[in-house]
């Protein structure tokens, strides 16, 4: 068994629910099933204090109550709302939103802590909250991974003074993990981390889009740059989640090459018998055909040609499922279009599992956790044709010209006439399924034949004072400045 400290952002912070939030989630039921302890490093802000403070002013419960400052940590990283007003808000006003928000974290007592930390006139501070949750009625389906976590290390500020660390070159934050045999960074972080003789680092990539995706601007490539950077110096091992994904860094930073490495795919819940009954498939219901589509408001997700192609197919209804911008309010929108918006995970996979297909049109993606979601359900996959999807789906997919409207229309045609075949073909595969997508292998694959700290010299080290750290950032400062 380890002690595994876990830092994500997309975990210890109020977050949407993005890719990397589903692939640490499941990546943490499997470490937990296989008896590893982990904590999860929380950020706290102004919103976490005045939570607390709001509960202790009651004085229904002692001072010192452990209750209290749990209850006011799961409404916290409960609080983000997706379908609230200000993400529904036009660009112009969204970003002078961020930069409020981003005006009200930098002048907080939580940003100065951490950035005082940063540059050791604040020595760290180890603060650890044991999660019991038996006071809690109970836990939100969203929420039940944190049950997972044996404590909670608290962090004033950390994952909001990373990026403002990284974007005007101030030291990053500052994290003691020493007493942990792993340190799990879940995708490229900018942190300084302490740790002992011994203990290892692996950092999860789960792709570079921010720096080979033109439609991204400056500001995320000098963000992902420095998070890049900071964590790749620091790591005892990579974690890819696609062979395509290893590759694309490879030939992009062959410098790293002497990096062990290894794949680690996101898994989801694949039970070996499938939940939805053959005679209960749609197909056989007579009820009008549907499809699902599982988007985010950026360019590469390609739902425009979608859109497109169901304006062309009027005997089928198209479901959009995420936060699809200013789409949404387009006029003249096809009638068979539906836009659900951000949904809870068990009616995401309802609306999976009764469709009769899941369309991934993306131009370029990491890995595509919504197909093996579907493959999951017994529910037909149309993607675009692209490396990593057919590394994914392999021939358990239709695929189509993401750049051609006649290619999805007659993609759905295909998978439409098809649906009996899809199925039984995904059933016949399922036990395969399960040994390479079932979240109960993912912790092995991420533990095991591991190169040790010590065989990399690796020690209890300040990441601010090695030599390292200097080249790494001119080649930081080099890229940014031919990005720009």
């Amino acid at each position: 068994m380890n002690k595994i400290l876990v830092v994500s952002e997309a975990l210890g912070e109020p977050n949407h629910k993005r890719g990397i939030f589903h692939f640490t989630r499941e990546l943490i039921r499997s470490l937990a099933a296989e008896g590893h302890a982990l904590t999860l490093v929380v950020e706290t802000t102004r919103r976490y204090r005045k939570l607390r403070s709001r509960q202790q002013r009651t004085r229904l419960l002692p001072q010192d109550s452990r209750l209290i400052e749990l209850l006011a940590l799961y409404r916290f990283l409960d609080e983000t709302n997706m379908d609230s007003p200000m993400m529904m808000r036009g660009g112009l006003r969204r970003t002078v939103d961020w930069f409020k928000h981003k005006l009200d974290v930098a002048t907080s007592r939580e940003f100065f802590v951490a950035f005082l930390r940063s540059i050791c006139l604040l020595p760290t501070q180890v603060r650890l909250i044991e999660n019991r949750t038996a006071g809690l009625e109970y836990i939100p389906t969203d929420l039940r991974h944190l049950e997972l976590f044996g404590e909670f290390l608290l962090e004033p500020g950390f994952y909001s003074y990373q990026d403002t660390s990284a974007l005007t070159r101030l030291p990053p934050p500052r994290i003691d993990a020493r007493g942990y045999d792993v340190i799990l960074v879940d995708t490229p972080t900018r942190v300084a981390i302490r740790r002992d003789r011994g203990a290892k680092v692996i950092c999860v990539i789960h792709d570079l889009l921010p720096i080979t995706d033109l439609k991204l601007d400056d500001i995320a490539t000098r963000l992902f740059l420095s998070r890049l950077f900071t964590s790749v110096h620091q790591a005892d091992e990579l974690a890819f989640v696609s062979n395509y994904s290893m590759s694309r860094f490879r030939a992009l930073l062959p410098q790293f090459a002497h990096i062990p490495a290894r794949v680690v795919y996101p898994r989801t819940r694949f039970d070996l018998e499938t939940s939805v009954a053959p005679a209960a498939a749609p197909a056989a219901g007579g009820a009008r055909p549907s499809f699902v589509v599982i988007v985010s408001n950026e360019p590469r997700k390609n739902l425009a040609a979608v859109i497109r192609a169901f304006r062309k197919l009027p005997q089928a209804d198209l479901v959009v499922i995420g936060y699809a911008g200013g789409m949404s309010r387009t006029a003249n929108l096809p009638k068979n279009v539906r836009f659900s918006g951000y949904v809870e995970e068990h009616e995401k996979a309802a609306l999976i599992a009764s469709a009769h297909g899941l369309i991934m049109p993306s131009l370029a993606e990491g890995f595509g956790v919504p197909i093996i979601e579907a493959l999951a359900a017994n529910t037909p996959v149309l993607c675009s044709d692209i490396s990593v999807f057919r590394e994914v789906a392999g021939d358990l997919a239709d695929y189509f010209d993401p750049f051609s409207t006649e290619s999805i229309c007659a993609s759905v045609t295909r998978v439409l006439a098809g649906q009996d075949e899809w199925r039984a073909r995904i059933r016949e595969r399922r036990a395969e399924l399960a040994e390479r997508f079932g979240h109960e292998t993912q912790a092995r694959d991420l533990l095991s034949h591991g190169a040790s700290a010590e065989s990399r010299g690796a020690a209890t080290t300040d990441l601010m004072a090695t030599p390292e750290y200097d080249q790494l950032a001119a080649v930081a400062a080099q890229v940014m400045r031919q990005a720009s």
